[in-house]
């Protein structure tokens, strides 16, 4: 149960729709509030709860909800064993928690993040049941955590100011999932998170996968189109377009309607998402492989010269090259300006000698997320190095004979 995974988001994806997201729900964590993003599984939910503990720069404590959990799991117990905090250096402090044999009482991850001020990432919450998550309310609300009673310490932990919580929730009509109570969500700012726009999807499968964007716009187009057809509401498209980029990338296969395995992947992918009226499904999917060779065909003046070709043309429709055109450009002008960046604050910190985050942001007037990035390159390029203390916020100084 306690065991604390080490929690760093790997090459986050950052788009207009998301950063939007992002700042609002890192203006309220900033502010003292608890955040709870909730929507469809697939939609980034956990990955942006992980980048929003990231920017906030303090240890991260992870908890998955779980039907099986009591009270105790979440603030402690009476035990034979105690545990024994080891801080790891890597992007930020992630607590790991041991075990030592020893006739004590046994903090748990809630009591834990609220002793210390920690962030705490429950993920999933609502798979526990609501009246094991009713010690969050005077956490959240008095800043008290109420303790079992005991003879040997206070009844109750006064929570550190330090302290945020990020929540993530599915919809209540899945399996596994309880209604949460009015109390606790009115404790919470709630933010709806949806469907990955079709940026944001061709961008995770760039970074993620490492097919190339025309690629990866077609199978975001494919999929996107499939499920409108299909009318599947509820389900995300940003699962089964990784799943085929994926597959196509790993053994090689152009991501190409025109392919056959590259249209029994999507096939098999794609069609066994299905409930109802498979026959129908199936002809839709080929109908739409249909309309995407001719839409490649009519914008190929080879194959509309050479009628006679059995092998349809491969020539990305306009749209999709104008598209990754403008893209490229945009994104020689985002690493320009990152460059740039991380010099003002290699030459600040230079002239300081160390400094933490908050420090680096209010004087040089940037944004958390620009601040956030450009130090996580310094350091990858060793230009740079992190100090963590135990619950101390890290400070960033350049390495000694650099």
């Amino acid at each position: 149960m306690n065991t604390v995974l080490q929690a760093r988001p790997r090459n986050f994806v950052s788009t207009p729709s998301v950063e939007g997201i992002a700042r609002r729900a890192l203006r309220y964590l900033q502010s003292g509030y608890s955040v709870h993003l909730r929507g469809p599984a697939g939609t980034g939910k956990t990955t942006l709860a992980l980048h929003l503990a990231d920017l906030l720069s303090r240890p991260i404590m992870l908890l998955f909800g779980d039907d099986e959990f009591k009270t105790s799991d979440l603030i402690g117990n009476q035990s034979g064993y105690t545990r024994k905090k080891v801080v790891d250096n890597f992007i930020h402090s992630v607590i790991k928690v041991e075990d030592e044999l020893r006739h004590n009482w046994v903090d748990s991850r809630l009591t834990l993040a609220c002793r210390e001020g920690f962030t705490l990432v429950y993920d999933e919450f609502n798979r526990s049941r609501p009246e094991v998550n009713n010690v969050l309310l005077s956490a959240l609300e008095e800043k008290l955590l109420v303790l079992p009673p005991s003879g040997h310490r206070p009844e109750y932990l006064r929570v550190s100011p330090h302290f945020r919580a990020i929540f993530t929730s599915n919809p209540e009509e899945y399996a596994g999932v309880h209604g949460t109570q009015d109390a606790l969500l009115d404790r919470l700012i709630t933010i709806h998170m949806p469907e990955p726009d079709e940026l944001t999807q061709q961008q995770i499968l760039v970074q993620k996968v490492g097919i190339e964007p025309a690629a990866a716009l077609l199978i975001v187009r494919l999929v996107r189109s499939f499920q409108t057809e299909t009318e599947a509401n509820g389900t995300t498209s940003l699962r089964p377009c990784l799943m085929i980029a994926n597959i196509c990338q790993e053994h090689g296969i152009p991501p190409m309607v025109e392919d056959a395995d590259f249209r029994e992947i999507c096939s098999d992918i794609l069609l066994s998402r299905v409930v109802q009226d498979f026959p129908g499904a199936t002809h839709t999917l080929w109908d739409l492989f249909n309309h995407f060779i001719a839409a490649t065909e009519v914008l190929d003046p080879v194959a509309v010269t050479h009628a006679e070709a059995t092998v349809p043309a491969t020539t990305p429709p306009a749209s999709v090259s104008s598209f990754t055109e403008t893209e490229a450009a945009v994104e020689e002008a985002k690493e320009a300006e990152g460059t740039a960046l991380q010099g003002r604050i290699y030459d600040y910190l230079q002239t300081e000698g160390e400094a933490k985050l908050t420090e680096i942001e209010a004087a040089l007037s940037l944004s958390r997320f620009k601040v956030v990035d450009a130090l996580r390159s310094l350091v990858e390029a060793g230009r740079l190095e992190k100090h963590n203390g135990t619950g101390k916020p890290t400070v960033y100084r350049i390495p000694a004979g650099v």
